[in-house]
């Protein structure tokens, strides 16, 4: 008798997961004592205000989000004080730079005065692209595209250590849809997946900058490495990211 069952295919089943060892157990999570809510709370209220702060210029208030010190990553920064970050948003939102961002969920993982936040958010870019001048909007998303290291002070006062980003899937939208963008193929396809349009158009239109080319995306070692680093926070290891 025939064997009409498909054979396993062992190089995808891991698809379905996450990597092993990179889970947080022993950090507190959804459905956790009600005596946390108030610091879960906080904690997304502080990682929600990197989109609100930033993207309406209220830097007051985007610094309160971090401790001095803090670093974080962006495709067109890479690793950068929160301070240079600061001044390099300022110049290049003088020089026309659009960025926004949309969050559509948030999660909590906490372990004494430690947190790693994950949001769920689309960042969007408008860019006036050559050689033609057309107008399009970079839209990149991810599951947790914001992962924010948080650490609770002797003061009391939570804030991020470390921001870095994951990025799963981008694509190109003409803001005039009869006005369809000119793309370079040769260029695009140097770029990594998960953020190959935005990196394209942040290259084409951004002077000056080379965009960071091995952010994590939703698979991959990068990927693997920042959840092992999430877990390590949570367990109290000394890290640097």
């Amino acid at each position: 008798m025939e064997n009409h069952h498909k054979p396993k295919v062992p190089q995808l089943q891991a698809l379905h997961s996450l990597p092993p060892g990179t889970r947080p157990t022993n950090a507190i999570r959804n459905n956790g004592p009600n005596e946390l809510v108030l610091e879960r709370f906080k904690l997304r209220e502080l990682a929600e205000g990197w989109p609100m702060y930033r993207d309406n210029r209220e830097w007051e208030n985007f610094r309160s989000i971090f401790h001095p010190g803090a670093f974080v990553y962006t495709t067109w920064t890479g690793r950068i004080t929160i301070e240079d970050f600061i001044e390099t948003s300022k110049d290049g939102m003088d020089n026309g730079a659009s960025i926004m961002h949309r969050v559509h969920g948030t999660s909590v993982d906490l372990a004494g005065t430690r947190a790693v936040v994950k949001m769920k958010a689309t960042i969007t870019q408008r860019f006036e692209l050559p050689p033609d001048s057309v107008l399009v909007d970079a839209e990149c998303d991810s599951d947790y595209s914001f992962c924010m290291f948080f650490e609770k002070d002797d003061t009391g006062k939570w804030g991020a250590r470390f921001v870095r980003h994951f990025y799963e899937k981008d694509k190109l939208i003409p803001v005039d849809p009869r006005r369809i963008p000119v793309i370079d193929d040769e260029k695009l396809g140097k770029f990594p997946a998960g953020y190959r349009y935005l990196a394209y158009c942040q290259e084409e239109c951004m002077p000056g900058i080379k965009v960071k080319m091995d952010m994590p995306g939703i698979r991959g070692a990068a990927h693997d490495l920042l959840l092992r680093q999430a877990k390590a926070w949570l367990d109290g290891e000394a890290i640097e990211i």
